[in-house]
């Protein structure tokens, strides 16, 4: 009984120092420039993005038009709300170009790229944004022509919506994803 007890305790304390070596590993990849950490946010095959070049002016007319029509009560929630409420929730998708955005593919050259911004990362520093998020860039994750995933994305605030995955999303924005999306974007 002695002997399995000891067996057990030695197990115990040989996987938390395995997770203990897993961590460290982690943050010393984070911090010399290595950002995939975790598991990707979504499985993919195809990005379509879609951008809307609205300015300030028209974004205070969007809550006084929401009531006027069903286009732009969704103008509205996908610019400054929270459509997609969910993966299924994908009637607006048809929308967008009526909406005003323009619709272009993702070169599947840079999909190393995007995955090594959608992807799991250890906490490093803090992103905090404090401002109206304004989601004028849109990321369609598909594969084999269905959707997987959707980033509604506000450059303006470092603010992000994502719907699709089951990966820990909250510290995106870690090691300058914000501005490494907005360059492989065009921005």
């Amino acid at each position: 009984m002695k002997f399995i007890s000891f067996i057990a305790a030695s197990l115990i304390l040989f996987s938390c120092h395995q997770k203990t070596e897993t961590v460290k590993e982690a943050t010393k990849n984070l911090k010399s420039g290595n950002t995939k950490i975790g598991k990707k946010f979504f499985e993919y095959d195809e990005i379509e993005y879609y951008t809307n070049a609205i300015d300030e002016e028209n974004i205070d007319k969007l809550y006084d038009n929401q009531s006027k029509s069903v286009l732009d009560s969704l103008k509205m929630g996908v610019i400054l709300g929270e459509i997609p409420t969910s993966i299924s929730d994908l009637a607006f998708i048809d929308q967008l170009v009526k909406i005003g955005y323009q619709k272009f593919s993702i070169d599947t050259s840079k999909f190393r790229e995007v995955d090594a911004i959608f992807v799991e990362k250890v906490k490093n520093e803090g992103v905090v944004s404090a401002c109206i998020y304004v989601y004028r860039d849109i990321l369609i994750f598909k594969k084999k022509n269905k959707v997987v995933g959707i980033a509604k994305i506000c450059f303006g605030c470092n603010a992000l919506h994502i719907t699709g995955t089951k990966a820990h999303t909250q510290n995106f924005g870690e090691n300058g994803d914000y501005e490494k999306l907005a360059k492989l974007l065009g921005k």
